[in-house]
């Protein structure tokens, strides 16, 4: 195996091995005989080195998206001259004002943090996910519960503090909540789950913990400086300085190319725990006596249960829609278009528009995939599929019926409007290069067979049929043709099933 002779590319290692060096260095100048600046500079110097370390990472491997890491390096650079103003202020100052300057730097960290990872989900999930958003906000609504409970209640209603302090300390919770929000929507989307991606997630729920332990160790005036909680919140400068000097992390904002996750064993452990976790703390609180937050409970509870069914109902369509597409060309299969088709039967049939519909096939399809392999193959029958959605009106039906054939089910079109949608479609396919291999395309026809019923007693199962004998009829007379009665000329025109191959 070759070896990696580009050392840069283990320079994130680097960084987080001096990082935990530092960190062990400043637990020692905590609690040793020191000027006190030097452990608040020793402190803001690793809290900084994050905000570069995101600069840098986002330079050097030059991401297509750099914005979501730009974002995260300001929003660290203003925690970083929060934590200076801080230490500063009450470590070397002796100032113990609260609120202060640093709270305000502090608070408008979080929102810029917040919108890097908002860009790294819209980076990855162009399109609209619903699945993860929904599973994303059950557990935001556990988080909020247990939030507003054990820390935001309490701060709020705390008398001995004025109201510009209460409202800074409902601030510091909210914002952590904003930040977990969208950072569990990210954790919950589809992409990979690169190393990156790893230190990033695992940075930000470390920032949430340490920030909800600083909130109730404040609420029993059990903080002590220079313990536990600094150095979590050091690991979480250095998981995102990590994330973002490591190789992968050019990936990080590259789209999804699957709609979302599935819903694994672990993931419907966590909703389901999450959803359990509202009423059993209404039950804990009950068996203790206390109903201060019973609304509070109430309310997770309906938005927990009108979520889950939402998710419920996500999850059916979604299995349903899978059940009923055909994953290469996302048009209906063999068994919805039969479905379909059979709703035109029974006693109801003469209250329905007339049955028409249409079998095509792709003309020597075997020889397109001999001239140009199967991921040829796939680019013509996905491509010919996007150009059937094209021809059809709202309404129409169309299928991938088989390997290489395709049926549309157009109710109410008169014989002559048939014949000429028949017509349209075959010269639509006929015209339309294809790209089949990087830098060639190819031009493909397809045989046509129309019917339109007569008859309304006419079982579907008989008109389809009919379809499929005037489906040969067209390929017997040469190709590239559409039969829509069986009184049509079989004279063929200029024949043209596959085109040399030319530069696309």
């Amino acid at each position: 195996m070759r070896k990696d002779r580009d050392p840069g590319r283990r320079f994130w290692l680097w960084y987080a091995g001096l990082g935990g060096v530092a960190i062990v260095g400043y637990a020692v100048l905590a609690h040793v005989a020191v000027p006190a600046i030097v452990p608040v500079l020793w402190y803001t110097a690793i809290s900084g080195s994050g905000a570069v370390a995101l600069v840098l990472g986002a330079r050097r491997h030059r991401p297509a998206r750099r914005l979501p890491w730009y974002l995260l390096a300001g929003g660290q650079s203003l925690y970083a001259a929060a934590d200076f103003c801080f230490y500063l202020m009450r470590s070397v100052y002796g100032i113990d004002q609260y609120p202060s300057y640093d709270d305000l730097l502090y608070l408008a960290s979080y929102p810029m943090l917040a919108a890097g990872v908002v860009a790294f989900v819209r980076a990855r999930t162009p399109s609209w996910d619903l699945p993860a958003l929904l599973d994303s906000l059950i557990v935001t609504i556990v988080a909020a519960l247990l939030l507003w409970v054990y820390v935001i209640s309490e701060v709020a209603t705390a008398a001995e503090d004025t109201m510009l302090a209460r409202s800074v300390s409902v601030a510091y919770p909210s914002m952590d909540l904003l930040l977990i929000t969208v950072a569990l929507r990210l954790s919950m989307g589809p992409g990979a789950r690169s190393v990156s991606f790893r230190l990033l997630i695992g940075a930000i729920f470390t920032m949430f913990a340490a920030d909800v332990g600083y909130g109730y160790l404040e609420l029993n005036d059990a903080y002590v400086p220079g313990g536990i909680l600094e150095v979590l919140w050091l690991l979480v400068v250095l998981g995102l300085g990590a994330a973002a000097l490591h190789p992968s992390m050019a990936a990080m904002t590259e789209p999804s190319p699957v709609a979302g996750p599935q819903l694994s064993p672990a993931r419907l452990t966590l909703l389901t725990s999450a959803s359990f976790t509202a009423p059993i703390l209404l039950l804990v609180q009950h068996l203790s006596g206390s109903e201060e937050n019973v609304v509070a409970g109430a309310i997770a509870c309906m938005l927990l249960f009108s979520l889950t069914l939402a998710r419920m109902a996500v999850l059916t369509f979604a299995h349903r829609r899978m059940a009923d597409t055909d994953v290469l060309t996302g048009l209906r299969n063999r068994r919805s278009f039969t479905e379909a088709l059979a709703a035109y039967g029974g006693p109801d049939a003469a209250k329905r528009p007339g049955l028409s519909l249409l079998l095509l096939d792709i003309d020597h399809f075997k020889r397109i995939n001999d001239t140009y392999g199967h991921d040829g193959g796939d680019r013509v029958l996905a491509t010919v599929g996007a150009l059937l959605r094209g021809c059809v009106r709202d309404g129409d039906i169309v299928a991938r019926y088989g390997g290489e054939e395709f049926a549309v089910l157009a109710p109410g079109l008169s014989a002559a409007e048939l014949d000429g949608f028949a017509d349209r479609v075959r010269q639509t396919i006929a015209a339309t290069p294809i790209p089949v291999a990087a830098g060639a395309s190819a031009t493909v026809t397809v045989s046509v067979g129309g019917v339109r019923r007569e008859d309304a007693a006419e079982a579907p199962g008989t008109v389809l049929s009919h379809a499929d004998r005037r489906l040969y009829a067209a390929k017997n007379a040469g190709r590239n043709r559409a039969v829509t009665t069986d009184a049509d000329s079989l004279t063929p025109p200029a024949a043209r099933s596959l085109l040399p191959v030319r530069p696309g």
